[in-house]
């Protein structure tokens, strides 16, 4: 008798993971769904996470590394996590999904659409781990993972008002004005992402941006917030069509981690 294949799903507090679970979740009852908690989240990711569980009646086991992230920073020296260093990515998410799965075979469901471009990005995890993309075999795009959420009455996490994307409140793929943003929403959680970039032990600086320091992005605030709108703006003109501003700021312009999908 072989061996039981898994199904799982892992959300990440985002639009396209979310979707996906309820795309998915009438269609496979044996779906288990997942989060990988660093514990550097949003408050609001944690709203959604619930939100989506009472509505789809779902469980979702959260999954945490048995070090967390500050015990890793001291390991690699102080040294934030980046585009190029994505050590966050295999020991706060892949390593505690790979425990989750153990021995087991999985099929994992991922969010990534039709209209995302990511060859030579989706490779497995694990080779138990087998990867699959329903949005990408059915075609469906950025506007239709937005029905999705709206004809389900779930609708967006609210850190869609000023951030693009799920993921750690320090993550660094953020923008400048995303970074802004967190300074007045949630200036406690600025505070700290702050603090990670002084006082480093080898006698180092590290920034979250490559250019420039957290606290340098807040000096320029007023600038940043009026180019991202000037930005957001034109990006509607240039479409010529009555897109909603929220549409448009929420198109990927990166690649974040497959993870946080």
């Amino acid at each position: 008798m072989g061996k039981k294949v898994r199904h799982i799903l892992g959300l990440s507090g985002g639009k396209d993971s979310a979707a996906l679970a309820i795309y998915l979740h009438k269609m496979d009852p044996q779906l288990e769904y997942f989060f990988c908690d660093t514990h550097k989240e949003l408050p609001e990711t944690y709203e959604f996470l619930h939100l989506l569980s009472a509505r789809l009646g779902i469980r979702i086991t959260y999954l945490s590394a048995e070090r967390g992230f500050d015990h890793w920073l001291d390991v690699f020296g102080g040294l934030l996590p980046s585009p190029t260093m994505r050590w966050c990515t295999k020991q706060l998410k892949i390593k505690p999904l790979e425990k989750f799965v153990g021995d087991d075979e999985a099929i994992s469901y991922v969010g990534i659409r039709a209209d995302e471009k990511r060859d030579g990005y989706i490779a497995p995890v694990n080779l138990r781990i087998r990867p699959v993309y329903p949005f990408v075999e059915a075609g469906l795009r950025h506007s239709d993972i937005l029905r999705i959420l709206k004809d389900s009455g779930i609708g967006l996490p609210r850190y869609y008002e000023w951030r693009s994307r799920s993921g750690c409140y320090f993550c660094f793929f953020q923008r400048k004005y995303e970074w802004v943003m967190l300074s007045k929403k949630h200036p406690d959680l600025y505070k700290k992402a702050r603090k990670y970039e002084e006082g480093h032990s080898d006698g180092r600086q590290y920034y979250w941006n490559d250019d420039e320091s957290l606290a340098q992005i807040i000096e320029r605030q007023d600038e940043i917030v009026a180019n991202h709108l000037k930005s957001l703006e034109g990006g509607r003109t240039e479409h010529r069509s009555n897109r909603p501003l929220s549409e448009v700021l929420f198109e990927d312009d990166v690649l974040p981690c497959i993870m946080c999908k």
